[in-house]
């Protein structure tokens, strides 16, 4: 099956979009009878396209207000441009499926197309509507979105099939925007782990430890609930002194000083995997999650996981066998659930056990196979 594989970015790139196109990439290439090219459309790239394309779909309002050329589209600004460059290459072409990351306005030249996807523009106005304020991610206004999510939208719904990363867009895609509940597939994602070997994972143990280690990932401060996170140490540390300590990486913002806060910074795939071995809990209460593949990380590693009850988490946490989830910004709920998970060995070691047996749900080789099912069962 000749298939062809599309973004505005390097695929093969293990830094595109934290790895996830290159280990779908390299997972479908592993089906023999795959014959698999990438699309790099920003390699297309010009001035004069991108010029034209902005001019294309000019807000004049704001564009006079503002005193520089602003696009009506928002953040699907670049979608007319990406589409036309995707139709050029594939009119040259004889793909028989095209699998695209982002999603492009469907053209006679292209075939059958699968948009991937951890997010819409719908799911982040369903977000809106439902908490008062946007993901913390989107830098738009919300009128901007609307138009950016009206203009996408039928490129869902003319689509042959839309892979999303959880049943949580699997139901915006529906329910929003409009898409075939059959043409919809929720097929989850994998870990990222180029250039990492896995150790011999067994279940952890925190029997006669001084001290609990808990790892932070992300790289919003309030958006991933590093602030609650960091909120509720204080609470313990009153509580129970030095048996506490928050391992925060990635993190762009300052970081409030505390004896039980460290701040790791950036780390690379290498150093948090050294870290997930000396952790003994994963806390990331973020305030919004397309998916939550540090989630998935953190248990392939045995580590017992706190999200928050919204959005994608509650498809990987399971409240009381491999994690909590908490309900709210109340530091002392999430200090509770920590000491809950960590005050019985007995009772973490049955969360570390039934944290790896859920990672094993969330793999690669899982998604492909998923995916594979889905275009071989369509074409025929």
């Amino acid at each position: 099956m000749k298939i062809a594989m599309a973004a505005p970015f390097d695929i093969k790139n293990k830094r595109s979009w934290s790895g996830t196109p290159w280990s779908l990439y390299d997972g479908l290439c592993s089906y023999k009878d795959n014959e698999i090219e990438t699309i790099n459309l920003s390699k297309y790239y010009t001035e004069k396209l991108k010029k034209k394309n902005l001019y294309s779909h000019l807000d004049i309002k704001e564009t006079i207000r503002q005193k520089h050329p602003v696009s009506a589209l928002g953040p699907a600004w670049m979608n007319p441009l990406n589409s036309k460059i995707l139709s050029e290459v594939c009119n040259k072409k004889d793909y028989d499926v095209l699998i695209e990351f982002g999603g492009y306005q469907p053209h006679k030249n292209l075939p059958p197309y699968y948009v991937y996807t951890d997010a819409s523009h719908d799911l982040s106005l369903d977000y809106l509507r439902q908490s008062g304020e946007m993901p913390y991610y989107c830098k738009y206004s919300a009128e901007k979105l609307r138009r950016a999510a009206d203009f996408v939208r039928p490129i869902y719904q003319n689509a042959a099939g839309v892979f999303c990363m959880s049943d949580f867009l699997a139901k915006s895609m529906i329910e929003t925007t409009g898409v075939d509940e059959k043409k919809v597939h929720t097929v989850y994602a994998g870990a990222n782990w180029h250039g990492v070997t896995l150790p011999n994972i067994q279940p952890k143990s925190i029997e006669n430890k001084d001290t609990i280690n808990i790892l932070l990932t992300g790289v919003d401060y309030r958006g991933k609930g590093a602030d609650l996170a960091v909120e509720a140490m204080e609470v313990l540390h009153q509580k129970y002194g030095q048996k506490y300590k928050l391992h925060i990486c990635g993190v762009r913002e300052e970081i409030p000083q505390s004896e039980c806060v460290i701040n790791h910074g950036f780390v690379d795939k290498k150093t948090l995997s050294e870290l997930l071995m000396e952790c003994d809990l994963f806390v990331l209460p973020s305030r919004f999650d397309c998916f939550g593949i540090a989630f998935v990380e953190a248990m392939t590693y045995g580590l017992p996981c706190i999200g928050r009850s919204i959005c994608a988490m509650p498809e990987i946490i399971d409240e009381g066998i491999n994690g909590e989830l908490v309900h709210n910004d109340n530091p002392e709920k999430l200090a509770e659930l920590i000491e809950k998970i960590c005050s019985d060995s007995a009772f973490y070691a049955s969360y570390s056990r039934n944290a790896i047996e859920k990672s094993k749900r969330f793999t690669w080789q899982r998604v492909c196979e998923d995916i594979m099912n889905v275009i071989r069962n369509d074409m025929e």
